[in-house]
């Protein structure tokens, strides 16, 4: 289902890509479908490296996203992709407990109202009339289209990033500068890498919960 359309308003995948060629003094593309060179498309694979990277780092709160299933009457186990991790599960005033994926075994299975990360398993206690659930889950979609429609990756050259604005743009150009040099000989690249890490760290103070809340971001 489509989303409210923000996404005219963030820089585009292509538009993130030609601003990583000007800073590399590269020659610029006229247009995404003359996109070829070998080095193009690997600026393009950095960028969503760039953008997953950041993203699976921390659990950012435009990520957490709320859905509603439908219990159907005496069912007891639900498996659903949700497009990301669960983080609670709540049937009215009930919250579910969660099992660890290493702790599932048939003594944990014939418990109920429980729910773990593997396949995003459900199970509930059977009813005999039908009733809702809702789940809170962490989005592992990353990207959207131009309808604000969310998908896992950028593909096309008018899809965007989930990140915010104003800082999606220097995220994702600085983060995939220091990511096309990867040597911190290079001129530039301790200045890229300042503004990369300046961009998350505004991005971290507008929701962090604690001075603990800390992004992983590493370099793949």
């Amino acid at each position: 289902m489509s989303t409210e359309n923000t996404s005219q308003l963030k820089p585009t995948y292509f538009d993130i890509f030609k601003k990583v060629l000007n800073e590399l003094s590269w020659r610029e593309v006229s247009s995404f479908e003359e996109i070829e060179k070998s080095e193009h498309k690997r600026v393009l694979n950095l960028i969503n490296m760039t953008n997953s990277d950041v993203l699976s780092s921390y659990i950012w709160d435009f990520q957490i996203e709320k859905q509603e299933i439908e219990v159907k009457q005496d069912e007891t186990t639900i498996m659903s992709d949700f497009g990301g991790r669960i983080i609670s599960v709540w049937e009215n005033s009930n919250k579910y407990r969660y099992i660890h994926p290493t702790q599932l075994n048939p003594k944990t299975s014939n418990r109920v109202d429980i729910y773990s990360n593997i396949g995003n398993l459900i199970i509930t206690t059977p009813q005999k009339h039908k009733r809702k659930l809702s789940i809170i889950y962490v989005s592992e979609l990353y990207a959207q289209d131009a309808e604000g429609n969310k998908k896992a990756i950028m593909q096309n050259s008018d899809d965007t990033s989930i990140l915010p604005l104003p800082y999606m743009e220097q995220i994702l150009v600085y983060g995939t500068l220091i990511r096309v040099k990867a040597n911190p000989s290079f001129a530039k690249f301790n200045y890229w890498r300042t503004l990369y890490y300046s961009a998350i760290t505004n991005l971290r103070a507008t929701g962090a919960k604690s001075s603990e809340d800390t992004p992983r971001i590493t370099f793949g």
